[in-house]
């Protein structure tokens, strides 16, 4: 997963750090407290150009391999992506924080989160923000995590890292054909003990869901619940209704194998999210792992 700017300058090659600052108009640097770094960048991105601006100085290529790295979740190796989404090297939001591993950094995921476009399409990683707190804690839990931390962005940042893992076998496939539906289609109201405790506001969405896996005997309920898990679909309340859609990031098959040695580290930390190691990370246990 893409990792802050702000905090983890040592991360980074001093090169890409200068070209990223530019970019932008900042100077970064490790004197700075990473609070004070991460309000440089925010206000920066704040004060910069449209979105919309930047994106028509975009060729073709760029737009099309910045696509591309939203869809992975915000971070990708050279070696793994396609060369027709390769071109990455001119796009501002984009930084190559290693030699051929580029990542679109948590500041930068953040900022893009808050724009309707990604909203409208159903990026996970924009429409993830809009849901409440509790309900991103009721679905943290579900996938197994015991977290400190109460700020919003880091638990939007833990989840989209754990959707990752759990998507990365899906290969972008489900059953599921359909790109929305209603909750009641699924559910009607008092049809389900535990759903209705939803629909009558005793739980959040991701805690029924949560409670209803334990038991559920139906291979195509099972099957949903597990898409929703893993971030495929996700809850949307569009004119008081509750619809479940699919996300962009889910019905796109994730390529990157690699795994980081600041990933791993990451995960045994006294403040992080994690207070054991996850199940779903088992998913890439054989898999290549980079030392930095």
């Amino acid at each position: 997963m893409p990792f802050s700017i702000s905090g983890n300058l040592n991360l980074i090659e001093d090169s890409s750090l200068r070209k990223f600052a530019k970019n932008f108009g900042i100077i970064l640097s490790d004197k700075q407290f990473e609070k004070q770094q991460h309000q440089i960048i925010k206000t920066a991105l704040k004060n910069n150009k449209s979105l919309s601006q930047i994106l028509l100085s975009l060729t073709k290529s760029e737009l099309i391999s910045l696509v591309y790295i939203l869809t992975q979740f915000g971070d990708v190796t050279l070696e793994e992506t396609p060369e027709e989404y390769s071109n990455m090297e001119k796009i501002p939001f984009v930084i190559e924080w290693q030699k051929s591993k580029f990542m679109l950094p948590y500041e930068i995921i953040d900022y893009l989160s808050s724009e309707k476009i990604f909203k409208n399409q159903n990026y996970l990683f924009s429409l993830l923000p809009q849901l409440s707190l509790k309900e991103k804690k009721s679905w943290i839990r579900w996938i197994g995590v015991d977290f400190e931390k109460e700020f919003e962005n880091d638990i939007n940042h833990e989840i989209l890292y754990h959707c990752r893992l759990l998507q990365k076998p899906f290969k972008g496939k489900s059953i599921i054909l359909e790109n929305e539906f209603f909750l009641t289609q699924v559910w009607s109201v008092g049809s389900n003990e535990i759903v209705d405790w939803f629909y009558k506001k005793l739980t959040p969405f991701y805690y029924s869901m949560h409670e209803l896996s334990k038991n559920e005997q139906s291979p195509f309920i099972i099957h949903l619940l597990e898409t929703i898990k893993a971030g495929k679909y996700i809850l949307k309340e569009v004119e008081g209704k509750f619809k479940l859609v699919a996300t962009i990031e889910g019905t796109t098959p994730q390529l990157r194998d690699t795994i980081f040695q600041y990933e791993i580290e990451r995960n045994t930390l006294k403040h992080s999210l994690f207070s054991q190691k996850n199940p779903s990370e088992e998913i890439f246990s054989d898999k290549n792992t980079l030392l930095l």
